[in-house]
């Protein structure tokens, strides 16, 4: 059995989501779905799967939610002793046999509590595929100012000839695959709110123990833009009477980001997370070793920020040093009419790459927005990080013959 956790914000994608789920499933019968459902009370949506005993929904009036990892939280009280767990957002497709292929790869990962995470492959709404993309591995961006940390997809060297998953640094909240016990194991702090949870989940698993692998196919796309849904944060946005809103989504947020710097060591305030700290099996320094990060001074290795395989080898302070990031301030250019035409155009990739071809950016525009109409031709963008821009790079795709006809610009 599958313990299917969606958390769930006034979305028009649930829905669909559970219906391709359970189309696409080799054994659909062996899903059991944990629902938090925020939504409006004319919201009937998920009333065909009330009566079924596969489904455990909570519905919560969306002005009552605290937050994504609130919700979380009150999902995992729907657990009953599955014997794994799937956590997902609300907006998603799936390929056929996700399922059998996912859980084939969770037993080749040859740990004795592994994880199966990645950030998903991309999809529009209203389309009936999904495009053909490769699997994602997780790579650190860098520091906020908050103390949280930024992460972006990177292609997997070499996918094609994988037979297995490999070794991740971090997890991704809305592509989570493991044992059931971590619902009982992991207990999701509800007083985090949105921004942090993905290192709050990447430190705390690895601290209980658990291994963490990427998938070496993409069997899961996910929907990125939040075009057409509401935010949690464009609703709670102040102290309102009349919408029963009782604190503002920016306090929220700002208690959360203290909570979790004060887990993650990178400073001593005086917030109480007991109950929500690390795990016993392994450290905090493990973690930094393995991932490659000082929380402490908010330093991210080279071989991190570039998307190495983990584990880290030991560096000296010279190459903390070399780590470190660049702001960089550029105007980007291109030629609209080097996108190539086409009548099903998905996205337009636009990618900062540097001089070795690592991307430093990424902006996959999606079709009908103003770079794709071919409206816009340039963009000011500031990047962090360690090595120098050195081209921009223009790659429109299309939903039947994928990648088309890339053109790159020196910078």
């Amino acid at each position: 059995m599958i313990f299917v956790q969606i958390a769930a914000y006034r979305d028009p994608e649930l829905l669909p989501t559970i219906r391709d789920c359970l189309a696409k499933a080799a054994w659909p019968d062996d899903l059991r779905f944990g629902i938090c459902w925020q939504t409006d009370a004319e919201d009937r949506c998920l009333d065909p799967f009330l009566g079924s005993d596969r489904f455990r929904v909570q519905r919560v009036p969306w002005h009552e939610s605290k937050g994504l990892c609130w919700a979380r939280a009150e999902i995992q009280k729907l657990y009953e002793g599955e014997e794994y767990t799937l956590q997902l957002d609300s907006h998603h497709r799936f390929a056929p046999g996700w399922d059998r292929f996912l859980l084939g790869s969770l037993e080749s990962c040859g740990s004795a509590k592994p994880i199966l995470t990645s950030y998903a492959g991309v999809y529009e709404p209203g389309k009936s595929e999904t495009p053909p993309s490769g699997p994602f591995k997780m790579v650190a961006d860098r520091f906020t100012p908050s103390g949280t940390i930024l992460f972006r997809p990177r292609d997997i060297p070499g996918w094609r000839d994988l037979t297995g998953p490999v070794r991740a640094r971090f997890v991704s909240g809305h592509f989570f695959l493991t044992l059931g016990r971590h619902c009982e194991e992991y207990r999701y702090d509800p007083q985090l709110y949105f921004a942090g949870d993905e290192i709050s989940l990447s430190i705390r698993s690895y601290t209980l123990g658990y291994d963490l692998f990427h998938p070496h196919r993409n069997v899961v796309w996910h929907e990125y833009t939040r075009a057409g849904r509401t935010k949690h944060w464009d609703d709670h946005i102040a102290k309102q009477a009349e919408a029963r809103i009782e604190t503002p989504w920016h306090e929220r947020d700002a208690l959360s980001k203290r909570r979790l710097r004060k887990m993650l060591r990178e400073e001593d305030n005086d917030e109480d997370i007991g109950g929500y700290g690390l795990g016993t099996v392994r450290g905090h320094a493990d973690y930094e070793r393995y991932a490659g990060i000082d929380f402490g001074r908010r330093l991210l290795q080279r071989a991190t920020v570039e998307g190495a395989d983990p584990p880290c080898a030991y560096v000296d302070e010279a190459q903390w040093e070399a780590g470190f990031l660049h702001e960089h301030r550029l105007t980007l250019r291109w030629r609209a009419s080097d996108i190539e035409a086409c009548d099903d155009l998905q996205f337009v990739y636009f990618g900062v790459e540097d001089d070795d071809g690592r991307v430093l950016h990424r902006h996959d525009a999606p079709a009908g927005s103003p770079e794709a109409r071919g409206e816009v031709e340039s963009k000011e963008l500031v990047i962090a990080a360690t090595t120098r821009p050195a081209k921009l790079v223009l790659w429109p795709v299309s939903r039947s013959r994928g990648w088309l006809k890339r053109t790159d610009y020196a910078l």
